[in-house]
């Protein structure tokens, strides 16, 4: 009967040793970055119109070298295939309107290391269609802006004025 009384016990005392790593769900999980895009009044211009609404596709990447070389067409049309081996996540945002100002909250998977983005622009050939962060290095997620000015698109962190500067 002791023998038992000193199993139950010693049971107790390693379950408690290990805390509730046993029952703890150890998968990584999603961090979210918040990003606030800024359309100006001009972009996506065409023949037609002053200016047009703009496509976006974000991409979670674990490197940049195929994003960073690929050609734009070749990224509208066969995306996944051209990142393949390093796209962990693309997200679609609909339409961005001239003028719009809107916040997003991009769920950021596991193994990310690079935030990279491609706009749709009508006039592709003249315009600067891709952006990217490397997000390994930045401190602050909450604090990432993209700018959309006529065919150019521009991704950064924004610096937070302090309470000094003039």
């Amino acid at each position: 009967m002791r023998h038992l009384y000193y199993a139950v016990i010693l049971s107790i005392f390693i379950v408690q040793l290990s805390g509730c790593s046993l029952f703890s769900d150890s998968a990584p999980t999603e961090t979210p970055v918040k990003l606030s895009i800024s359309a100006s009044d001009n972009i996506n211009p065409s023949q037609l119109s002053k200016a047009n609404p703009v496509v976006l596709k974000f991409y979670q990447l674990s490197a940049i070298d195929a994003f960073e070389s690929a050609q734009m067409l070749d990224l509208y049309k066969q995306d996944a295939t051209i990142l393949a081996k390093t796209l962990i996540k693309r997200q679609t945002i609909s339409s961005i309107l001239p003028k719009e100002q809107r916040q997003i909250t991009l769920a950021l998977q596991p193994g990310t290391k690079f935030l990279a983005v491609f706009a749709q622009f009508s006039n592709y050939s003249q315009a600067k269609t891709k952006a990217w962060l490397d997000i390994s290095k930045i401190d602050d997620l909450e604090n990432i802006t993209l700018s959309i000015e006529s065919l150019t698109i521009n991704m950064q962190v924004a610096v937070e004025d302090s309470f000094w500067s003039w």
